[in-house]
C-alpha cells in the first residue's frame, strides 16, 4: 500500500471490514493482521520517503553502545566470579570450581549473543 491516494486506502479498509463480516468471527484475526500489515507498509513507506527528503539522516540510537554494555557485563561477571569461586572452594567441593567457571563463561557468552539481536 505504497503512496496510495486516501480514497484507495479507504476502499481497502472498507474491503477488509466487508471481508471480515463475510468470513465470520473465526477469520477476524487474519483479516485484522492483514490490515495491520498494510498499515505498517504504508507507515514504513512514509518514513522512507521522509528520511529521503531529510537527506537520509538516520535517527540516533537511544541507550548505551553495545561495546559499553559488553564491557560492563564482563566486569560484572568477573566481579561475581571471585566470590562464587571462593565460596565454592571453601564450602563446596574444590573440584566443582571448573564447573562454576564454565557456567559463568556460558552465561557471559549467552548474554553477549543476546545483545546482538
Amino acid at each position: 500500500m505504497t503512496n496510495h491516494p486516501p480514497r484507495q486506502r479507504d476502499d481497502e479498509v472498507a474491503a477488509a471490514l466487508h471481508a471480515s463480516r463475510e468470513l465470520g468471527p473465526e477469520y477476524d484475526e487474519a483479516v485484522a493482521a492483514s490490515l495491520v500489515e498494510r498499515i505498517d507498509d504504508t507507515i514504513a513507506e512514509r518514513v522512507r520517503h521522509h528520511m529521503a527528503a531529510q537527506g537520509g539522516a538516520a535517527p540516533a540510537k537511544a541507550g548505551m553502545p553495545s561495546n559499553t554494555v559488553r564491557f560492563v557485563l564482563s566486569l560484572v561477571c568477573l566481579g561475581v566470579s571471585i566470590p562464587i569461586s571462593g565460596i565454592t572452594a571453601a564450602l563446596g567441593n574444590p573440584a566443582a570450581l571448573p564447573l562454576v567457571w564454565l557456567g559463568l563463561i556460558v552465561f557471559y557468552l549467552v548474554s553477549v549473543v543476546g545483545l546482538r539481536r
